[in-house]
């Protein structure tokens, strides 16, 4: 697959000819779905089409403050898949895989003739034969900015906050290396357009509760190395969640903070979900390859991040996930 599928000459074409289109991204939505759904929201609004955003799943609790006219909405909380029937376009956001899209990959089925995927991620199923997609970008959002000045489409506040929230968490705050010179100019023009740094810095990081960072200290607590510290596994089972009173929200960017021991150089966690499936996620400064890893279980994303959802026994899922991880890590050594 190539890293870059950008018919802008195509996209424009695409865009401005809909008349009402549907927008939605990946269950458990995170900023840059959610960032990257507002900011294609506003900019097509913006040349005058009728658009509504519907996920398969309600917006986070801890994410709501992204979407202060509550335009998102889901199949979770009341909307009907027969409601989306008129639409002439269907726009999937952050993500290529029919088990990322849940309860609404009925609807891009059914739909499919109408689909355009927007996405910068490496796996990919049939979802569409329309793709505008770069695997080299950074984050979704980025792509949105740059539609918007293909469209010349001013920048706005209500556009620029959620795509620079989007930008800088899937940058990990604009530290990880797929952060480019270009990032920051992009991130300036969000700024220049209304993004606050500070705000959106404060909503994402400075909104803890006392049950999260329970939570965290217990995870971390737990967590382990292999490999002369080189690797990090950590896992995070319903019963932590319940007995510090947490939410299941509470578990995002956990894996990440396992990254800040000092030499390691790949996380993973594993999180148990109510139904007692385990959602795996996979970090990595270079060696690991972590997409290679998520497709071998169904999952995908980035070298550097990617995830998948097994089925239990947790302890089972466990087993073989360390010994995946273990024989990838050897077999990177080696070569």
């Amino acid at each position: 697959m190539p890293a870059a599928r950008l018919d802008w000459a195509g996209l424009v074409q695409v865009l401005t000819g809909c008349r009402k289109a549907v927008l939605t991204s990946h269950v458990r939505p995170d900023c840059d779905a959610l960032g990257s759904e507002l900011g294609m929201l506003g900019i097509l609004e913006a040349i005058g089409k009728e658009v509504r955003i519907v996920n398969a799943q309600a917006t986070p609790a801890t994410l709501a403050w992204i979407d202060p006219r509550g335009r998102c909405e889901s199949l979770q909380t009341g909307v009907r898949k027969a409601d989306l029937a008129d639409c002439d376009l269907v726009v999937v956001l952050d993500t290529s895989a029919w088990a990322q899209l849940g309860a609404m990959g009925d609807v891009v089925r059914e739909m499919r003739d109408r689909v355009l995927v927007v996405d910068h991620h490496v796996s990919e199923d049939d979802l569409s034969d329309r793709w505008f997609k770069d695997t080299t970008a950074e984050a979704t959002a980025r792509i949105v900015a740059e539609i918007a000045l293909r469209l010349k489409v001013p920048l706005t506040e209500p556009i620029a906050t959620p795509l620079y929230a989007g930008l800088s968490t899937d940058t990990g705050g604009f530290r990880f290396p797929s952060t480019s010179g270009e990032t920051f100019r992009i991130a300036a023009r969000l700024v220049d357009a209304g993004a606050s740094p500070p705000t959106i810095y404060r909503e994402l990081f400075e909104q803890d509760s006392l049950a999260r960072l329970h939570l965290v200290g217990r995870t971390l607590a737990g967590a382990r190395t292999a490999h002369d510290g080189k690797v990090i596994y950590s896992t995070v089972r319903q019963s932590d969640i319940k007995e510090v009173h947490a939410l299941p929200s509470d578990t995002e960017d956990l894996v990440n903070l396992t990254l800040a021991v000092k030499g390691t150089e790949a996380a993973v966690i594993l999180i148990e979900q109510p139904d007692a499936r385990v959602k795996v996620s996979f970090r990595s400064r270079g060696r690991l390859d972590c997409n290679a890893l998520a497709a071998s279980f169904g999952g995908g994303g980035h070298k550097a991040a990617a995830g998948t959802i097994l089925p239990g026994p947790f302890d089972e899922a466990l087993a073989k996930v360390t010994a995946a991880v273990d024989a990838a890590w050897l077999a990177a050594a080696a070569g």
